[in-house]
């Protein structure tokens, strides 16, 4: 029931009311708040015992694009009152007098008890409302609202979307449009008038580089109500790398009322790249890097930034994701997502001594890559195995002689390992494993990221659980371990990247949200300074060198938390600076992949890798290591011309790869089961052999080689 106005009571009833009011407040610990019917709403102090305002919605916090359209304004309630409220308040929005919104406000824990609401409704006025079982609700607060008369938003897009790498770019600022030539964009449009009971308008777009082929709808727009439309433009055929798009809306009589200009990055048609495989290529980026000097903003061109013989590499795989190492992230490998957005493993940082150093030491520091360096050691139609080499160094590029080397091995599965050969002091204690996502220019954390973007599955059990940032709930860390984590890059991106180490028995911690305004504008840490963008330190805080430069978002981390290595030793050896000393040098290995299987596929992935087959050879005996670990890969010696292999799984075998020395005949068939395989259920090189196959029970497979 809501309280009705003075001024529609008779004054006796008013009077009446007003008292009950008064005593209902003492009871429920409001002394100081007197109710709208005729008592100020005034404190002992002077401050207002409950104050509304209003204010835009925080630009970092949702909703975003369309959705804000018509929701672009949040009410403050600020309760001055020793203690909380005993009942439920509710913030009830009007039109021209008439109830047309109705919320419940919850309240900040401590004195000036605190609450926000966004206006989702048209309205003129909003009231604020104390309401118990036991008396009637009293009205608090009343204040008049001023909302813009007319909110309009568009955001373009290409008619398919293509992953930025394909077209040979990486991380377009958000707030641009990729458009490959020959591509249409299409057009979408919010728009709410809070101007007359009706306005027709007309909706138009074009590109600077065409402004005869301007296309235009009509569109009527009806008082408080928020209307949608959609505006097509024909394919693009322009030949300028860079164009604008023009959005307008106009009245009747062609006055201008709103438009907005988009950038437009033109790449040609859509490049061949390998469907399985390493590329070394130069990735377009077109904005200036942030480079921030005493202070001040001086940016430079990317295309200067490094001398001619650095270059970016590119892991195609046959699945559609891409494994990138970009001079922009300082050769920090990541995958890269259709929508833009990156996802790393993290690196070797040194977490301490770092005694003597300008902030962390890491390799993301090495924006000039003096330190790092990425070769591509074999890519062939079994296997791609490319390596990084980095050092980490401060923000002045002081190194500390630790060094550490990273490989990568991919399979035509699309799954792959990571291996991390750290050779370090022994007494250095390290970080090896984080998820981060990487995201563009203007990308904002809580627009691209899915509230719960994480799942953790216990090998062992398949046992599963969602990991929701901000952290609401810590019930997946009951998980048993060993566990994959499977990481979501984008909201609408149907792949996720994972890791899986078998010999990782801890769990990570989530990083917490940044605040700001005493509001949750992050759901983990952000950072701006990196990657590409120079000059900044490590930061706590949001800043605004988000809409100069692509970010990122550490999420969830280990920490000093490391798995058991493979392998580990203690020797003399020279360090990265060629001082001879005592260095450990420790192997850790995870599976890593960027897919879209199921739960059941992906356990079963992980546990042939974690538990490899059995083996009984003829044609062939075991190498000195039976099973690699690093490569995923059965190591053996072939002895005669035809090699049979049994496979015994433990529980599974999927897609096993055979490494066979002393081959120099062709491979000329290869038989699983009773089944001969077609060329495209294995791949062979001379060296690897890697059969799509998914086994749980013992199968025999039959290769045959001939001159």
């Amino acid at each position: 029931m809501i309280f009705m106005r003075k001024k529609n009571l008779c004054p006796n009833m008013g009077s009446f009311i007003a008292i009950a009011a008064m005593i209902f407040m003492v009871m429920t610990g409001l002394t100081e708040i007197a109710c709208a019917q005729g008592t100020a709403n005034e404190t002992k102090s002077g401050k207002k015992a409950v104050h509304l305002s209003i204010e835009p919605t925080h630009p970092w916090r949702p909703p975003f694009h369309l959705d804000r359209v018509g929701c672009s304004h949040d009410i403050l309630i600020v309760l001055n009152s020793p203690k909380p409220p005993d009942g439920k308040l509710q913030l009830v929005g009007f039109l021209k007098g008439k109830e047309v919104s109705r919320q419940n406000v919850l309240l900040s824990d401590s004195t000036p008890f605190r609450g926000r609401k966004t206006m989702e409704t048209n309205a003129d006025e909003v009231a604020i409302y104390l309401n118990s079982e036991t008396a009637a609700p009293v009205e608090l607060a009343r204040q008049t609202l001023s909302l813009p008369l007319l909110e309009i938003d568009a955001i373009a897009q290409p008619e398919k979307i293509i992953n930025p790498v394909d077209l040979g770019a990486i991380l377009v600022p958000a707030d641009w449009l990729l458009l490959a030539t020959g591509q249409q964009s299409i057009i979408k449009m919010a728009m709410l008038n809070r101007l007359t009971e009706t306005l027709p308008v007309r909706a138009t777009a074009w590109y600077a580089s065409a402004p005869e082929a301007k296309v235009s709808i009509p569109v009527l727009l009806n008082e408080g109500k928020k209307e949608l439309a959609e505006v097509s433009l024909p394919k693009y055929t322009g030949t300028a790398e860079q164009d604008t798009l023009t959005i307008a809306v106009t009245n009747s009589t062609g006055k201008e009322l709103w438009t907005k200009q988009i950038i437009v990055m033109v790449v040609p048609a859509k490049k061949e790249w390998l469907k399985f495989g390493a590329v070394k290529t130069k990735l377009r980026y077109d904005p200036p890097i942030t480079n921030i000097v005493n202070g001040k903003n001086t940016p430079f061109s990317y295309a200067n930034a490094w001398t001619a013989d650095k270059n970016d590499y590119v892991i195609f795989l046959p699945n559609g994701s891409r494994w990138v190492f970009w001079r922009g992230s300082s050769y920090i490998p990541m995958w890269l997502s259709s929508y833009n957005t990156g996802l790393s493993y993290e690196w070797a940082e040194r977490i301490s001594p770092n005694t003597g150093f300008s902030d962390c030491p890491e390799p993301l520091m090495d924006k000039e890559l003096r330190y790092g360096s990425v070769k591509i050691v074999e890519s062939t139609a079994s296997r791609v195995h490319v390596r990084w080499n980095y050092q980490s160094c401060d923000f002045n590029y002081k190194v500390n002689g630790d060094f550490a080397q990273e490989d990568y091995y991919f399979y035509p599965d699309g799954f792959g390992t990571r291996v991390l050969t750290l050779t370090s002091i022994p007494e250095a204690e390290y970080e090896v494993a984080e998820f981060i996502l990487l995201a563009s220019q203007a990308a904002l954390p809580f627009d691209v990221m899915p509230g719960k973007p994480m799942d953790i599955i216990s090998l062992n059990t398949g046992a599963r659980a969602e990991i929701s940032l901000p952290e609401t709930d810590t019930s997946w860390t009951s998980i048993d371990d060993p566990a994959i984590y499977r990481m979501k890059l984008h909201k609408n991106e149907p792949m996720a990247a994972f890791s899986f180490n078998p010999l990782l028995k801890k769990k990570p911690y989530a990083f917490k949200p940044f605040y700001d305004k005493g509001l949750v504008v992050t759901p983990a840490y952000w950072g701006g300074h990196w990657p590409l963008s120079q000059g900044f330190k490590t930061g706590r805080a949001i800043n605004e060198s988000i809409w100069s430069g692509p970010s990122h978002n550490s999420l969830l981390t280990w920490a000093a938390k490391r798995p058991q290595p493979l392998h580990s030793t203690v020797l003399q050896t020279k360090d990265a600076l060629g001082v001879l000393k005592t260095m450990r040098k420790e192997t850790y290995v995870w599976l890593i992949g960027m897919t879209d299987i199921n739960d059941q596929i992906l356990r079963s992935t992980a546990w042939s890798f974690s538990q490899p087959a059995l083996l009984e050879l003829k044609g062939a005996k075991p190498d000195v290591e039976i099973y690699s670990w690093e490569r995923r890969a059965f190591c053996l010696i072939a002895t005669g011309n035809k090699i049979n292999i049994m496979i015994k799984p433990d529980k599974w075998c999927v897609n096993p790869v055979f490494e066979i020395k002393n081959i120099p005949l062709k491979l000329v068939g290869v038989r699983l089961g009773s089944k001969a395989l077609s060329t495209d259920e294995y791949a062979w090189d001379g060296k690897a052999l890697w059969v799509r196959a998914t086994m749980d029970q013992p199968e025999m497979l039959e290769l045959n080689f001939s001159k």
